[in-house]
This record gives structure tokens, C-alpha cells and sequence, in this order.
């Protein structure tokens, strides 16, 4: 298992890496636009969101091994060559085929470590990869802000290098995990005495609620460095309230895994939900590095918590593990697809603020929608 967990950390490291230098190499190289920095996470989202279901189910019948060491390839060859572009078209189509990398990837990687876990070991593997590729995700994004002030093409290559040393690992895992026996020696099997009949509504609250934090995130990755590099920000301080994000993210991780007083409870999610609406609400109208920290901590808490409910209940007591994560990434991609898109368009038509206050109000939507789901059908053991 520990093998999943550095490959996860070095993956994220790279994609981290990616996320912050591609919109910087355009708004360096070629002035982009909110606009197109939109349009380029929505790209990327929309390609990613729609190969993981394919890809994902795929993983439940094919080769696992294969299918993700494919993905790490592609994201070697793409971003190695992405700083000798010469013109945002080819980028645009570059960051499609790094997209279609990761889609070959997240959802395989998921599946392959849950294979054969009852709640318990579950738990803990989640919560090790949850912490695993967050940190490696809010420290590509922490290095990528100081390496691209010392050269645009010194983030690309580490990312490269990073996802090189992610394929060891992974190459080196055996496809089927050992079987586990219990005292008697007999083969032990799966048992989900403690997951109530009723669990639907949860997962597709968690799927909203994560789609939402996904739709923010976008948001914040691909728009704020504009934002930033316009208040006077250095792509250090760019790099280093991304990082926050990330950082709070993982925090939230490691708190959520030593817990279960949250499972199949709507409360805590719905509390963190709302103080990432407030912090929304900062980022529209403060210019303050201090007020943005502060914001962008509980938009990484909100973010942990979506996050882990999500996968937790798309994969707790789940057969076909493969199309369950694929499910759960596809929600990640679909918002990570319209928050940069519809950011994008509201920067350009009301200013570059807009796309918070959008992010906020979709935020509130999302909470009334979950509350209803969840009323509707009251839990039953």
C-alpha cells in the first residue's frame, strides 16, 4: 500500500506543479485574459470529467497496472514539451492530453487501493491517500510559484520528473492486493453491518457539495493568479494562498480520519460549506494578503470535508469500485469544468471580482439542494 501513497504524493506534486505554472506561462507569455484562462480549465475539466467514467468502468474488467502507467506517460510527453509551444491553441490542446493523463490515472489509482478493504482498513487507506496527494498537491503549487520566478520552464520539469518517480512506484505494486485471513485462517470477506439501507441520499448530497468545492477551487486556481498578479501579488504570494488552500485541505484529512462521528451526517458538511460561502465573499471585495489567508483556510477545510464524504460514500461497501470512483472524479472534473468557464465569462463581462460572488451564490444553491435531498428520505440502519 505504501506504494499507492507515494505514487499519490508525487502525481499531485506534478499536477500541483502543472495547475499554477500553465496559467502563469500564459498571463507571462502571451497576456491571457480571464477569459482564456477559463477556457483552459474548462478544457482540461471537460475532458478529464468525461474520460474518467469511461475509464474508470474500464478498470473494473482491464489491466489497472497498464491503464495508469499509459497515463503517466502521456503526462510526461505532454508537459515536457508544453513550455516550447508557440501559440495558446497548441497549449489549449496540450493541457486536453495532460487532462486525459490524469483521467487515466485518479480514478485507477482509487480503485486499485480499495480493493478488497472492509470500513475499517478503508478508512485508513483513504485517509493516508488523502493526505497523501493533498500534500503533494499544496507543495507542487507552493514550489511551482517560487521555481517560475526563476524560470518559466523549471515548474514543467519537475512535474515531469515527479510523475517519472510516481511510474516506479507504481510499476513495482503487485495488481491484486493479498489475501487477508482471519485468526482461523479463513479468507476474510467484506462486511458492511454499519452502512445504513438508505445511504443514496448522502452520496449524492456529497456529490453536490464536492462539486460545488471543485466549481470554487477552479474558480481559484485558474482565476486568482489574474487577480492576484493585478493586486501586485509576486507568483510567490499566488503560489503561497493556493498553498493554503491545499494545506487546510489536508488538515481537514487527517482530522475526518481519526473520527466516524461524521458518516452519514449532513451537519458538519453543511457548517463548512457556509464558511466557505463567507470566504467567498472576501475574495470579492477585500485586497488584503492577511484577509485572503484567512479565507482561503476555510476554503480548504470546506474542500477536505466534500472531498472525503464523497469518495468515503462512493466507495464504502461499493462492488464495482471503479465506476464508483470514476463517478466521484467526474464530479470533481464537472466542477473544475464550469468554475473556470462560467468564471471566465463573468470576469470579462463584470470584472475580474465576479466570479466570486458567482461561486458564492451556486455555494448557497448547492447547500439548499443537499438539506432537501438529505430530508427526504430520514436515515435508517
Amino acid at each position: 500500500m505504501v506504494n499507492f501513497y507515494i505514487a499519490a504524493f508525487l502525481a499531485d506534486f506534478a499536477v500541483g506543479a502543472a495547475l499554477l505554472a500553465l496559467p502563469l506561462f500564459l498571463i507571462y507569455r502571451f497576456a491571457a485574459s480571464s477569459l482564456l484562462l477559463g477556457i483552459l480549465g474548462a478544457v482540461g475539466a471537460l475532458v478529464y470529467s468525461s474520460g474518467v467514467v469511461i475509464i474508470g468502468r474500464m478498470s473494473d474488467r482491464f489491466n489497472r497496472k497498464k491503464i495508469i502507467l499509459f497515463g503517466c506517460g502521456l503526462f510526461v510527453l505532454v508537459y515536457s514539451t508544453v513550455p516550447f509551444l508557440k501559440t495558446t491553441n497548441q497549449i489549449l490542446i496540450a493541457y486536453a492530453f495532460g487532462s486525459l493523463s490524469m483521467a487515466a490515472f485518479w480514478p485507477i489509482l482509487q480503485s486499485w487501493l480499495s480493493q478488497g478493504l472492509g470500513k475499517r482498513d478503508l478508512m485508513r487507506s483513504l485517509t493516508i491517500f488523502n493526505i497523501s496527494w493533498s500534500a503533494g498537491l499544496m507543495l507542487g503549487f507552493l514550489s511551482a510559484g517560487f521555481l517560475f520566478a526563476l524560470g518559466q520552464k523549471i515548474p514543467f520539469l519537475i512535474g515531469v520528473i515527479s510523475i517519472l518517480a510516481a511510474t516506479v512506484f507504481l510499476y513495482r505494486q503487485p495488481l491484486t492486493p493479498a489475501i487477508k485471513k482471519d485468526a482461523g485462517g479463513n479468507i476474510a470477506v467484506e462486511i458492511w453491518a454499519d452502512k445504513p439501507a438508505n445511504y443514496t441520499p448522502f452520496v449524492y448530497a456529497a456529490w453536490i457539495a464536492n462539486f460545488v468545492s471543485w466549481f470554487n477551487l477552479g474558480v481559484m486556481r485558474n482565476l486568482f493568479p489574474k487577480l492576484g498578479t493585478e493586486l501586485g501579488f509576486s507568483t510567490a504570494i499566488v503560489g503561497t494562498l493556493i498553498f493554503i488552500i491545499t494545506f487546510a485541505q489536508t488538515a481537514m484529512f487527517f482530522i475526518l480520519g481519526k473520527t466516524h462521528r461524521w458518516h452519514y451526517r449532513l451537519g458538519p458538511m453543511i457548517l463548512f460549506q457556509f464558511f466557505a460561502f463567507l470566504s467567498l465573499w472576501v475574495f470579492a471585495f477585500s485586497s488584503r494578503t492577511v484577509y485572503f489567508a484567512i479565507a482561503a483556510v476555510f476554503l480548504g477545510l470546506s474542500a477536505g470535508v466534500t472531498y472525503f464524504s464523497s469518495i468515503f460514500y462512493s466507495l464504502h461497501g461499493s462492488k464495482d469500485k471503479g465506476k464508483k470512483s470514476g463517478l466521484h472524479e467526474a464530479v470533481i472534473g464537472t466542477g473544475a469544468l464550469f468554475g473556470p468557464l462560467a468564471g471566465g465569462f463573468f470576469a470579462a463581462e463584470f470584472g475580474i471580482r465576479a466570479p466570486y460572488i458567482v461561486a458564492a451564490v451556486v455555494l448557497a444553491a448547492a447547500m439548499l439542494v443537499e438539506v432537501t435531498i438529505v430530508r427526504k428520505q430520514p436515515l435508517k440502519h
